[in-house]
């Protein structure tokens, strides 16, 4: 059972990267970008950390030791598969559902490389005063918090990665949500929708105003003392870069896109683990962006069923709340039964965990299937030329994709950035819908009551 399990899950990874090559368009877009990322993480490494590298931490070793070993094994295996069909078939409906929508999409991604930039027709002053507030509140809550002495203590801290992994414990990241929020993924599309428009429309204080927003968001992302979120914002400005000119996806863009990653994530660990080499700070960098993920994964498949019943909705807040249950997060209860009670660690796994833990593999199938939708449904929506909401809309949803890779489907959408597309489709039909002009009717009547 457990070699056939692996055949089926080879077979999915074959059928994905075979989907993506022949059936989706090979421009870079929310489905692309979702199937790459899946196919990098829980592709070929996933294999290699099953069959290779496994164990690589103590708990690791317990899970390999168990006698549910092999269970767990095809357990996990059968849900990675499923995960891949599921999302391909959520692009599908989508895309079945949406025929003009596909058209038009397709038309105006062939064209986007021998389009210049479309200029925005209007926004400036709204844009304006939405980066400027944000610009000046999180600034305010940086100023209040002593973010720079922080940052800057973080760098002068003497001795090993420990003494450093202590100071971030103890002072990285703020107390205030907003300010997380904003930093993490509301401020980078921003920067790239209002930066993009101050371009376009050669306004020099829209453009200052954004400059004073990148800087807010720079200090915001570096006082959390972590590596990945400075990393993945230089990733995000490199694609919009990549955007502003060309719109292909090819093995070629994406062995750059990979080579650009270890090229700014060695150097980081470098400065911030003085007396790393460039070999271990490869090998740190594959642990932590390969192994670690799915050693995440094997956490969960390995405490669920085996040591904990599947949780059927304990693990939503906002269904726990409405049926009256107390909730249980399962990054939590993952975590304890691997480590101790009050150990002040969490088990965060990609968006499928936490469905295994909620509804088993029913769960693993709903969850991939919404995800697939949710993409196709930002290309059609917004990919219909190369605008400056495109643009940011694609900045946007990269960073939702890495946050679905690391953590469940609600926390993407609220606060990784999955949830902002949505939110810009809902204002911007809103706003067409409020001037919108009356009908011929409406005014006549109108006109006779005056």
């Amino acid at each position: 059972m457990v070699i056939a399990s692996y055949a089926v899950v080879m077979l999915a990874m074959i059928g994905a990267a075979a989907y993506l090559i022949f059936r989706c368009d090979r421009f870079v877009s929310a489905s692309t970008m979702l199937i790459s990322f899946l196919l990098l993480v829980y592709g070929p490494a996933y294999l290699l950390y099953m069959l290779w590298r496994i164990p690589i931490s103590a708990v690791d070793k317990q899970i390999s030791q168990s006698v549910h070993f092999p269970e767990i094994t095809v357990a996990l295996n059968l849900s990675i598969a499923l995960m891949f069909v599921a999302v391909i078939a959520g692009i599908e409906l989508v895309t079945r559902l949406m025929p003009a929508a596909v058209n038009s999409t397709r038309e105006g991604l062939k064209n986007w490389s021998h389009q210049p930039l479309a200029r925005a027709p209007s926004g400036e002053m709204w844009l304006l005063a939405i980066a400027f507030l944000m610009a000046a509140f999180m600034l305010w809550v940086s100023y209040r918090e002593h973010h720079l002495q922080i940052l800057l203590g973080y760098l002068s801290v003497p001795g090993d990665e420990f003494a450093k992994i202590v100071y971030r414990q103890q002072n990285g990241g703020s107390r205030v949500y907003l300010f997380n929020l904003l930093t993490g993924t509301i401020a980078p599309m921003i920067i790239v929708w209002a930066g993009l428009v101050a371009w376009g429309r050669r306004s020099w204080i829209l453009g200052a105003v954004t400059a004073l927003l990148l800087a807010a968001t720079i200090l915001g992302k570096l006082q959390t003392l972590n590596k990945a979120p400075i990393v993945l914002f230089i990733l995000q400005l490199l694609l919009v870069g990549y955007l502003l000119f060309r719109n292909n996806l090819d093995w070629r863009v994406c062995l750059l896109g990979v080579a650009a990653a270890f090229l700014i994530f060695i150097p980081i660990f470098m400065i911030a683990i003085p007396g790393m080499q460039p070999s271990d700070a490869f090998e740190f960098f594959y642990y932590r962006a390969f192994d670690f993920s799915n050693a995440a994964l094997m956490e969960y498949w390995g405490a669920i069923p085996w040591r904990l019943d599947h949780m059927w909705g304990g693990n939503l807040r906002v269904l726990s709340a409405i049926v009256g249950w107390k909730w249980q997060p399962s990054y939590d209860l993952v975590s304890d039964t691997w480590r101790s009670t009050g150990a002040g660690t969490h088990t965060t796994a990609m968006f499928i965990a936490d469905a295994w833990t909620d509804f088993s593999y029913y769960g693993v199938g709903v969850y991939a299937l919404l995800v697939g939708v949710l993409c196709r449904w930002i290309d059609l929506t917004f990919l219909k030329g190369k605008t400056a909401l495109a643009i940011a809309i694609l900045a946007a949803s990269f960073l939702g994709i890495y946050n679905l890779m690391i953590s469940a489907l609600p926390t993407s959408l609220v606060t990784g950035g999955m949830g902002l597309p949505v939110l810009v489709a809902v204002i911007r039909a809103a706003s067409l819908h409020w001037t919108r002009p009356r009908r011929d009717g409406d005014t006549s009547r109108q006109a006779a009551l005056r």
